[in-house]
């Protein structure tokens, strides 16, 4: 994998999830050891928990086998469903 993505929510009480989405950013060629880090220094900096702040990462990509090739090919993380070239959905339309 390449990387990973920072994202930022901020607890809101006017969603109904209690949190709204600010900002994501990527980090690409950082490992999970490096992203842990990089959040550890954010929270102390910027981003604080009292202030209701939340971060997670999460891979930018991932390797998923073309149906049709049978061949790996690498997609976004967040890639939709209709568009991975590994399902039947991808193919059918």
């Amino acid at each position: 994998m390449s990387g990973h993505r920072l994202i930022v929510h901020k607890r809101d009480r006017r969603r109904v999830g209690g949190v709204r989405f600010v900002k994501s950013y990527d980090y690409p060629s950082y490992s999970q050891e490096a992203m842990m880090n990089e959040i550890r220094a954010l929270k102390q900096n910027l981003y604080k928990d009292r202030d209701g702040w939340i971060l997670t990462f999460e891979p930018m990509t991932k390797i998923v086998k073309n149906l049709m090739t049978g061949k790996d090919v690498e997609i976004d993380y967040r890639t939709p469903h209709s568009c991975d070239p590994s399902t039947e959905t991808y193919w059918s339309m």
